[in-house]
């Protein structure tokens, strides 16, 4: 009756010994496999290079590298215009015609309003002495024409032969007429070395003209 049962006994306890070394190999299997993961493999072939630098020696990147977006245009080749940048306003040209500070001058004095016209008459003299004899004229012709006695006192004697030098006269050449004229106008402004001079210059052309000078003549018949 004993027999039996031992063989049973040990039918049954042999499935699970033969088992045993089956379960070792499947968790050495899995834990091989979860190591394989866990450890990383190498870069992947087509990885750009970064650029490394070391002590005294530093590598390119095999990447290319572009314009920087923080760039502020200093790169800009000279001379090379800024986007949104106003060109250069060119200078005003200079007025060197003659008579350009005077034009100057008795357009300022309009634009103020009073008219200093012994202001006018010393810069027309030192125009004058400093050999501007255009501006010079045009400083007393303006001068003259708004009422300045000494002006047209000026005009007359730079005009009349007996008191013109012809080094500094603003006229190029005597003129009677412009003598007469200006004696004239500054006389009726109460001048009264403008009225002598007018006078002697009366004497004088009647003179020429009795002794048959044309010009004066002609001028001695326009004064009557």
């Amino acid at each position: 009756m004993d027999e039996p049962l031992v063989e049973t006994e040990v039918a049954d306890s042999d499935p699970q010994r033969r088992s045993g070394p089956l379960k070792l190999i499947i968790i050495v299997v899995v834990l091989t496999l979860i190591g394989l993961w866990l450890v990383p493999g190498d870069k992947p072939a087509d990885e750009p290079v970064v650029a490394t630098a070391s002590s005294g020696d530093s590598k390119q990147t095999d990447t290319p590298s572009g314009p920087s977006l923080l760039s502020d245009g200093s790169a800009r080749q000279e001379g090379e215009a800024q986007p949104g940048a106003l060109p250069a306003a060119e200078p005003e040209p200079v007025d060197n015609r003659p008579g350009a500070k005077a034009r100057a001058l008795i357009t300022q004095t309009r634009a103020d309003g009073t008219t200093d016209l012994d202001q006018v008459v010393a810069a027309a003299q030192q125009a004058q002495i400093a050999g501007e004899l255009t501006d010079a004229y045009l400083l007393y012709f303006f001068a003259a024409r708004e009422g300045s006695a000494a002006a047209a006192l000026e005009l007359g004697k730079q005009a009349d032969p007996a008191s013109r030098d012809p080094l500094s006269s603003v006229y190029g050449e005597p003129d009677l007429s412009q003598a007469h004229k200006w004696y004239q106008a500054a006389a009726h402004k109460g001048n009264t070395e403008a009225r002598d001079r007018l006078a002697d210059l009366q004497k004088r052309v009647e003179q020429l003209a009795a002794g048959g000078d044309p010009q004066a003549q002609r001028i001695s018949l326009l004064w009557q």
